[in-house]
């Protein structure tokens, strides 16, 4: 074997491994959404040694703040933010299915998203950050998480909240389903449209 063979080989296998190092290294990180002094929402994630969503986000190793611009139906009380903060955790669920990093990296990158949690000023049904609220939220999340952030995507053309997409937990950021049969069989059952226990 040649010594060129030799290192066609060599990068190959670092290749791989900081492949891997990238694709399992999402869930480390620390994920919060807020306001900063301009009063402009970001998403911020706080990495630690080995983490490198930071790096992959924002090319910093240790924190990244991404912008995050309002959406177009994210204000007042459209009915898809009601089943949002109604449902949360009954029709919207973390399938249990770890997020690829890759996804949510360019979903990130884009700035195409909108970010909730039971501290979001975006919640008209609910009193700010009540105890429903967080049992809701916090149910999306089996490791004690204190606020889960709930990424959803928002439309490119009409700047609308549209699909979920993940939820970022202290031991991973995992991907969200959304089932519609549960809000249907609650509505057909007759009773009024109420936050969830």
């Amino acid at each position: 074997m040649s010594k060129y063979e030799e290192g066609e080989i060599m990068k190959f296998f670092v290749s791989l491994f900081l492949s891997l190092l990238f694709a399992f290294n999402i869930n480390a990180a620390v994920v919060e959404n807020g306001w900063n002094d301009s009063y402009e929402k970001e998403l911020n994630f706080y990495c630690s040694e080995g983490d490198y969503l930071c790096f992959d986000i924002c090319g910093k190793f240790e924190q990244c703040k991404v912008p995050e611009e309002t959406c177009h139906n994210c204000i007042g009380t459209s009915i898809h933010l009601t089943y949002i903060f109604n449902y949360m955790g009954k029709a919207y669920t973390n399938t249990g299915v770890e997020a690829n990093s890759s996804s949510v990296r360019d979903l990130i990158r884009s700035r195409r998203f909108v970010s909730f949690s039971s501290r979001s000023i975006y919640n008209h049904v609910d009193s700010f950050n009540s105890p429903t609220l967080r049992r809701n939220f916090r149910s999306l999340c089996t490791d004690g998480t204190r606020y889960p952030i709930v990424v959803f995507e928002k439309s490119r053309v009409t700047k609308k909240v549209t699909d979920v997409r993940f939820v970022f937990c202290e031991s991973g950021t995992y991907e969200m389903e959304f089932s519609s049969d549960v809000i249907v069989n609650f509505e057909d059952s007759g009773q009024k449209l109420s936050p969830l226990y």
